[in-house]
């Protein structure tokens, strides 16, 4: 596991809008110091510079990531977290099926995390052009 906090994994910047989707109890404790000036948002009606949502399955993702796409910022990222193929928990989605899907609605995968043992998280970007 890295040294770097989960926020900092995240490349959550100071003042930067921080929109998270579904977090599991305890989450924003596990998370550690947010830069300076850096909120945490549970809905949002403006655009944000980073959104973090847990999913659970295909049909979790495939509700939730076109709406988060539209509160995205131009130049902002998305992190979809999913359970590991390793987690007790079952699932029916992983890195490839995330970033198929994210593709065929204008978004790209372009980094990965581990944000603990249970979970992963697949980085998100606007396809420009």
């Amino acid at each position: 596991m890295s040294d770097k906090s989960i926020a900092q994994r995240l490349f959550i910047k100071p003042d930067n809008k921080v929109l998270l989707v579904n977090p599991p109890d305890g989450y924003l404790t596990q998370m550690g110091d947010l830069p300076a000036g850096a909120i945490i948002l549970s809905d949002s009606s403006c655009l944000v510079e980073v959104i973090q949502v847990f999913v659970a399955d295909r049909a979790e993702l495939e509700t939730q990531l076109p709406r988060l796409k539209e509160l995205l910022a131009p130049k902002g990222m998305i992190w979809v977290t999913y359970h590991k193929g390793t987690s007790r928990v079952k699932t029916d989605i992983n890195r490839d099926t995330i970033n198929a899907y994210a593709h065929s609605i204008g978004l790209e995968g372009v980094a990965m995390i581990s944000i603990d043992d249970d979970w992963s998280a697949l980085r998100l970007k606007l396809i420009q052009g």
